[in-house]
This record gives C-alpha cells, structure tokens and sequence, in this order.
C-alpha cells in the first residue's frame, strides 16, 4: 500500500510529517525504493516499548513522479482496479 501513499503524498504540499505508524513503515519502503526523499529518525526505546518519532517526507523524486504516472490512482482508490 505504499503506493497509495505516494499518491496522497503528490496532493498535498512537502514537506510534511507523518507519525502514524503505518505511513511512516510506507514512507520507509518508498525512501529505499527511492520514490522519496525522506528524513526517518530511528524508533526510540521507552519501558513499554518503542515510539516512532515523526518521519518527514521532503519530496518525490522523478522515480517517484513516473511511477505516479505509469500507476495512477482508481477512482476507487485502489491501485491498478
């Protein structure tokens, strides 16, 4: 699904934070897929576990900006339907 983050990442201004967990493990694949450019802080250890600061997601790259072109959005939402 981190395609679909790419999608809602080309809509809306960069830079922007992402704190959510899911979006910022989608944020990590499209960073090492080179879609993105990223700044990803290393999770932190409490008592109770790990917190993930905020990652920042700077820009999408031109490897980025094709894939949005050769994979667009589906009215549903749905990737490639």
């Amino acid at each position: 699904m981190s395609l679909v983050l790419l999608h809602k990442l080309s809509l809306v201004d960069l830079p922007v934070a992402l704190s959510v967990g899911d979006d910022v493990d989608g944020l990590r694949i499209l960073k090492m897929a080179g879609h993105v450019k990223a700044q990803i802080p290393s999770p932190i250890r409490t008592l109770s576990g790990y917190d993930q600061p905020p990652a920042v997601a700077l820009e999408i790259t031109p490897l980025g900006r094709r894939m949005l072109e050769r994979f667009p959005l589906a009215p549903s939402g749905i990737v490639g339907a």
